[in-house]
């Protein structure tokens, strides 16, 4: 019997993880048309900044992507140093396809990414990729 409950739990493990979704969190540049983004700060009034552009769109989804890991040879990177404020900044960058909303990104906490609902705390290793991001978004902000 206990061979049994062992064959059983293979095959359930075996199936949990085919049906597990393998889409990437970001959409994809062709999914969207419009990303308006908002950058929030204790001791300064909120900026914020749209576009429709592709082509800053695909650069951003590829600066989300390369904080995730996934980075790309294309990868524009942002190296310039962010103050301790602009690292304490809360990030919202919501894309958009059609007039209708279809992702939502939040960099807050210094470190904390959310995209949609789901959580991401980013360790030391992609905090160089983060601080890109940021500096992605801080570039075309007023």
């Amino acid at each position: 019997s206990k061979l049994i409950i062992l064959m059983l739990s293979i095959a359930y493990m075996v199936i949990l993880t085919s049906c597990k979704q393998t889409n990437d969190p970001i959409i994809t540049a062709d999914k969207v048309d419009k990303v308006v983004i908002l950058v929030k700060s204790e001791n300064e009034k909120d900026r914020s900044w749209e576009a429709e552009d592709q082509n800053f769109l695909k650069a951003l989804i590829e600066n989300i992507n390369a904080t995730l890991g996934e980075k790309d040879e294309n990868t524009q990177n942002f190296d310039i140093e962010l103050t301790p404020d602009q690292k304490k900044y809360d990030y919202k960058i919501d894309f958009y396809n059609n007039g209708e909303v279809v992702q939502e990104v939040e960099i807050s906490q210094v470190n904390k990414l959310k995209i949609d609902k789901e959580e991401y705390t980013i360790k030391e290793d992609r905090e160089k990729e983060l601080n890109s991001l940021k500096n992605h978004v801080l570039s075309v902000v007023r």
